[in-house]
């Protein structure tokens, strides 16, 4: 008899086993490669896709977080893994599946619409969804879909990442910059065709180019990063910031678009080329208990944690994340850094390739940031409080 009973024990124990490996397959999620909050900062939306994943056609699941109940549910598999993306101002979402098919559903999982497109590398929609823009591997650019499909800029042959933003005025694209020298640090005086259609491309406004969303014409070609860069109009709209891989940190100021500011650098200043120095008359102090522990000012992602409050997120310094503990904080207008906010590491935050710099996005108005993680398919969550200038981690979720 109690050789009968221990043997039961054992095969429900190795029963069970099979049931929470079977569960942990089921729910386990690659490392997110781009992901979306939701305006009031209740949702997050994200796709997933494996490390060696093909860099243009990164596949893998959607998945739905609730940050107020802290729950997640997987939706779909097979989901190019650069459309994860919320509508403004709405509990609506869109994603593009392995066929090539955008579809827009709620957090309830009712379908709303679908329709055929090409593969994207990035997508947005206005609140009332009257403009969609999206762009391709190569950068090119276009407005709506289907019969409506309306070319914005076919004379690109980007390199990926490339980033998109968008306001009730104008969009952003930012991608691999070419070198700046002898250029203004804003070119307004436009007249390459956007359009073009030879097989000769020109590339004539890659790098980071503002938009206008009405006239769908090029407003300025802004000069100063090289590499990979990406880039986010401000809230307020007022303000173009962007980062790149070769520590070049900027503002333009919409309105004014020759008023370029250069971000200061931590521990450095701001760069005074004509004096092969840097300016640190105004720099903010590196307090000694967090100066070892690292602080990033961008390069891979940029982050608004309120109407104007935002900070950039760089490459770690190793494939694991593990590098960057601490953010400068900015506020557009002023060049100089207003705090040092902290990310921590424990999980180390998804910025760890520059082929994942949307797996960073935020609500603004509801200061909520959420990252991916760098090793894992799971979410960081982050509570700004502006009073304070302080980033505070509510929720790791797996």
């Amino acid at each position: 008899m109690i050789k009968r009973n221990k043997t039961l024990q054992i095969i429900v124990i190795l029963f069970l086993s099979a049931v929470a490996f079977v569960f942990y397959q089921y729910n386990r999620t690659d490392p997110i490669i781009s992901l979306s909050v939701s305006t009031d900062g209740r949702y997050v939306i994200s796709a997933h896709a494996p490390r060696k994943s093909d860099l243009y056609f990164p596949k893998g699941q959607l998945t739905l977080w609730d940050i107020e109940k802290r729950e997640k549910k997987i939706l779909a598999d097979h989901v190019n893994a650069y459309s994860a993306s919320f509508i403004p101002d709405s509990h609506e979402f869109m994603w593009q599946d392995d066929k090539k098919v955008v579809h827009i559903q709620n957090v309830d999982g009712q379908e709303l619409e679908k329709f055929n497109h090409f593969w994207v590398a990035g997508h947005l929609m206005s609140a009332d969804k009257s403009f969609y823009l999206s762009t391709n591997e190569y950068g090119e650019l276009y407005k709506g879909y289907g019969e409506k499909l309306i070319p914005i800029y076919t004379d690109a042959i980007s390199i990926l990442p490339l980033t998109l933003s968008m306001t009730k005025d104008y969009f952003l694209l930012s991608g691999n910059a070419g070198l700046p020298e002898n250029k203004p640090v804003a070119e307004t005086d436009l007249t390459a065709n956007p359009v073009n259609p030879s097989e000769s491309k020109k590339r004539s406004y890659d790098g980071v180019t503002l938009w206008d969303r009405h006239t769908l014409k090029p407003v300025a070609r802004l000069w100063g990063n090289v590499g990979k860069t990406t880039g986010l109009i401000s809230p307020d709209g007022n303000w173009v910031v962007t980062g790149d891989e070769n520590s070049g940190y900027y503002m333009w100021e919409i309105k004014n678009l020759h008023n370029r500011l250069k971000l200061a650098i931590p521990g450095s200043g701001i760069y005074v080329k004509e004096k092969h120095d840097y300016d640190s008359s105004k720099l903010l102090p590196i307090p000694p208990s967090i100066d070892d522990r690292g602080i990033t000012a961008g390069g891979v992602a940029y982050a608004f944690l309120s109407e104007k409050d935002f900070i950039g997120l760089g490459k770690s310094e190793s494939e694991d994340g593990n590098g960057y503990e601490f953010a400068a904080l900015y506020t557009v207008g002023d060049p100089w850094i207003k705090a040092y906010v902290e990310i921590g590491n424990d999980p180390s935050i998804s910025t760890n390739y520059y082929q994942r710099n949307l797996s960073v996005s935020s609500a603004p108005k509801a200061h909520i940031l959420v990252t991916g993680q760098a090793t894992g398919g799971g979410i960081n969550v982050y509570k700004y409080h502006p009073d304070k200038m302080e980033l505070e981690k509510i929720w790791v979720a797996d």
